[in-house]
């Protein structure tokens, strides 16, 4: 595992086509997340994963983008997060008290009915942002990392569905996001835990309002059952079992 961690130490380059480093990575969080089933504490393993996406993201730092803080249209729209992220964030979101969890709650009243192809048609703000600006934003999961664009302005009108244009995300954030979600999904399919992205609001509700979820979903109970998630299976996708049976040859 030492060793797969040097490897990523500076990120993944998600435009290489070279499969070291991110076979590295999948690696990397495959023995992370079986050391939070026997620890029964997600945390190392999420606090890996965001460091090595800085330092990714550090890599793109010539590329031109319009976010900035105050900067929130995006997060009015689904957020797909697996269930490491999940439980990380209700963690924080329990600490701060009653007021945060009802935010929660009431967002997920809001949001509960709409489903990956309807919830675009609903926007509604993340429980999570205070005055425009991310309030966990050290912790904000991998989905919110790669949201990026070059132009707010056509942020704004998308996402509060006044025209239907496409976000002009730069290509390094998308191929970002991409493979670090192959990484992800292969380090938990190894770990034999789910794999799949959660809608966040409603996964979110569920881990505060069920006790222990942390050890009870790493001991293989399914928590988040019944929850919206993202509708087409990962690894589905070539590239996503390409890359888990190299990583994994032996599976």
């Amino acid at each position: 595992m030492q060793e797969n961690m040097r490897q990523v130490a500076s990120g993944i380059d998600p435009e290489s086509s070279d499969l070291t480093v991110p076979v590295a990575m999948a690696r990397a969080m495959g023995a992370l997340f079986i050391e939070a089933k026997r620890s029964e504490n997600v945390d190392s393993a999420v606090a890996f994963l965001h460091e090595t996406i800085s330092a990714t993201l550090r890599r793109f730092s010539d590329v031109p983008i319009a976010c900035k803080k105050g900067c929130s249209h995006c997060c009015h729209i689904w957020v797909s997060v697996p269930a490491p992220e999940i439980l990380h964030i209700a963690k924080i979101v329990a600490q701060r008290g009653d007021a945060a969890i009802e935010k929660v709650r009431a967002a997920h009243e809001d949001t509960k009915d709409y489903d990956f192809d309807t919830r675009y048609y609903h926007p509604h703000p993340c429980p999570l942002v205070e005055g425009d600006a991310c309030s966990i934003y050290d912790a904000r999961p991998k989905a919110c990392r790669f949201a990026a664009s070059i132009d707010a302005a056509i942020c704004y009108r998308t996402y509060r569905q006044i025209t239907n244009e496409g976000v002009p995300t730069p290509a390094p954030y998308v191929m970002g996001r991409d493979v670090y979600g192959m990484a992800i999904a292969a380090g938990l399919r190894h770990a034999k835990l789910p794999y799949q992205g959660y809608e966040m609001n409603a996964a979110l509700h569920r881990a505060l309002q069920t006790g222990q979820a942390e050890q009870r979903w790493l001991s293989g109970e399914d928590i988040f059952a019944g929850i919206h998630r993202d509708p087409q299976d990962i690894f589905d996708h070539p590239p996503a079992q390409y890359l888990y049976d190299h990583a994994f040859p032996q599976a």
